[in-house]
């Protein structure tokens, strides 16, 4: 009996060793490979960080701001001088959105802008009876009060939300800015006071987006890391884009288009599932010139259940490698300067948008775990510790009032890093479905 367990010992020994000169030899070269690619691609996503951050934080603080360099006259009194002021459309496109569908038509028919030159689209594609009733409803209630007002519902959901865009166009006729407000939005009454002055004095500018404040950024932890993300998105990422000339998209809400410089991009296209950024993109490449307006708000709710906002973040990370994929000929091709064409494809797609997912799945969500079992392979400390610290400090310096979330934000983003590496993946490979919420 103790000859047959010091065989199996013996055996066990030689299959250790066997195993531990396979991991060395073959495993870990391709292991520490891995962890050099993913680690460089690491130190692009600091530098990337570290430019935005430093932009944003030089723009804050000094006595000028960005947009100054586009002239804005203030408008006359509405009352007083209602042909002096353009055209203009709002369009509120929603989807099911039984909970919001009232207080944003409300909000919307707030604004003050002369009722003879406002027209107000409610696109809905709604299937929840509920959601239809109360639209219905509010519709109704609005045109009684002398509002011009429409409800468009359409039957089925052809192109999701560029679709419903594309065949409200057909009524807009001389209308020359449409103002875009997802459901969940509430624009405040002086909202088209503050942004169209800037298209009406800048000819070459495509769009005006606001920045957005949220409403129930307290009613969770879930809440409060959305709120730290889209914060840095918007205070960093968007202004320093923003104040450098570089290219940033249109949020999809809380912003104004010159209906023509759509028209001149081609319109709004449904290829893929950020028609938002799509329409950006070609009008950018046509020489469209964006205004960012750090100054103006506008409030809107934050998905509250885990269901809504992984569905949110799957649509935002695969999106953007769907369109990178279309789009990248045409940004070459482009006559946009090289510099500009380097950066959309580098740093705003390469970097930002898929070597972020990267870095945040793969190397430390796959790989530093998997080194542990392979000591022999060597992780640059400054990747494993000194980069995660600047991405956190960085992004988190935006909510100032939410610095006891770090943690649970680098926990919360480190669990979605899968659901936005496989949608980021499906969007390269062209499987990404329209699962759009709006």
């Amino acid at each position: 009996m103790k000859k047959h367990m010091d065989t199996a010992k013996g055996h066990l020994v030689v299959a250790m060793v066997k195993g531990r000169e396979v991991r060395i030899n073959f495993f870990s070269p391709v292991l520490q490979l891995l962890v050099g690619v993913t680690a460089f691609l690491s130190s692009l996503v600091a530098a990337d960080r570290l430019f935005h951050f430093y932009v944003a934080l030089y723009w804050r603080f000094s006595k000028k701001r960005p947009e100054e360099a586009f002239e804005a006259n203030p408008l006359p009194d509405p009352a007083a001088c209602s042909q002096a002021f353009p055209k203009v459309v709002v369009q509120i496109p929603m989807f099911n959105e039984k909970e919001v569908c009232e207080q944003v038509i409300d909000a919307c028919c707030n604004l003050i802008w002369p009722s003879d030159r406002l027209y107000i689209q409610v696109l809905d594609d709604s299937t929840c009876p509920i959601t239809r009733s109360r639209v219905i409803k509010k519709v109704a209630e609005k045109v009684a009060l002398g509002i011009h007002i429409e409800d468009r519902w359409r039957s089925n959901r052809q192109g999701y939300k560029a679709g419903a865009m594309i065949e409200a166009e057909k009524a807009l006729g001389d209308y020359e800015f449409t103002a875009i407000f997802d459901a969940d939005f509430s624009p405040e009454p002086g909202f088209l006071l503050k942004t169209i002055p800037y298209l009406i004095d800048n000819p070459r500018a495509a769009f005006v987006q606001a920045r957005w404040v949220f409403a129930n950024a307290d009613e969770s932890v879930l809440t409060r890391v959305q709120e730290i993300s889209l914060n840095y998105h918007l205070k960093c990422e968007q202004y320093a884009r923003f104040a450098t000339g570089n290219f940033f998209n249109f949020n999809g809400t809380a912003g104004v288009w010159r209906l023509s410089a759509i028209k001149d991009a081609g319109g709004w296209n449904n290829r893929t599932t950020v028609e938002d950024m799509d329409l950006s993109l070609r009008a950018y490449v046509r020489g469209w010139k964006f205004i960012f307006l750090n100054d103006v708000t506008c409030v809107n709710e934050i998905p509250s259940t885990y269901a809504a906002f992984r569905h949110q973040q799957h649509r935002w990370s695969g999106g953007p490698m769907q369109l990178w994929r279309k789009a990248m000929d045409q940004v070459w091709e482009s006559e946009i300067p090289l510099v500009q064409k380097i950066y959309l494809n580098c740093f705003f797609f390469g970097t930002r948008l898929f070597a972020t997912h990267i870095v945040s799945f793969v190397f430390y969500c796959t790989l530093v775990p998997i080194c542990v079992v392979a000591p022999e392979v060597t992780i640059p400390y400054w990747a494993l510790v000194y980069v995660p610290i600047l991405v956190t400090i960085s992004t988190v310096a935006f909510t100032p009032r939410s610095w006891l979330y770090a943690i649970p934000f680098v926990l919360f983003e480190n669990a979605m890093s899968i659901v936005k590496f496989s949608a980021m993946v499906s969007g390269i490979l062209g499987y990404l479905r329209h699962i759009h919420g709006s």
